[in-house]
């Protein structure tokens, strides 16, 4: 089965900046996982959530992302194609 092309949003305004978004970012650009476009971007808008990754065409926001979650996100969705319900932000993607 073929993946999506993805691409990858990290906010690296300045409360996920000060709560480790850098080192999420460093890490996805250094795996650089397959159909996966990895950008910088300013507030998504969820201050306090962080540090924030979106994904899309999905859609989806996962919050308060650390080293080891954004190794889950990269393994489980970005090359398993399946969602992570746990890591997503409960206010976008309620349960």
């Amino acid at each position: 089965m073929d993946i999506p092309a993805r691409r990858v949003l990290v906010c690296q305004h300045r409360t996920c900046k000060k709560d480790g978004a850098p080192e999420i970012l460093a890490i996805l650009q250094q795996q650089k996982p397959i159909n996966v476009t990895v950008e910088v971007c300013e507030c998504l808008g969820l201050c306090g959530s962080g540090p924030m990754v979106l994904v899309l065409p999905d859609n989806i926001y996962y919050w308060h992302i650390t080293p080891k979650k954004i190794q889950s996100i990269i393994e489980t969705h970005l090359l398993g194609n399946d969602t992570i319900p746990n890591l997503m932000h409960p206010r976008l993607h309620p349960h």
